[in-house]
């Protein structure tokens, strides 16, 4: 399995146990003053927002 392979994998994988163990319930901020308001967010988003990220800039990266 190369390094690209390897990372997404791994977040995936991560991704799938958040979705398991009430990752959609672990509300987060998508902004710098969390205390403006309640979450708007959770913290499969965020995992699901770093697999985008990486899977772009591995595309770049080629």
């Amino acid at each position: 399995m190369n390094r690209e392979n390897e990372i997404l994998y791994k977040i995936d994988t991560i991704i799938k146990y958040l979705k398991e163990n009430n990752g959609y319930d672990y509300k987060l901020y998508n902004r710098i003053c969390p205390d403006m308001g309640e979450a708007d967010s959770n913290i499969v988003e965020y995992a699901e927002d770093v697999l985008d990220i990486v899977e772009e800039m591995i595309n770049i990266y080629k």
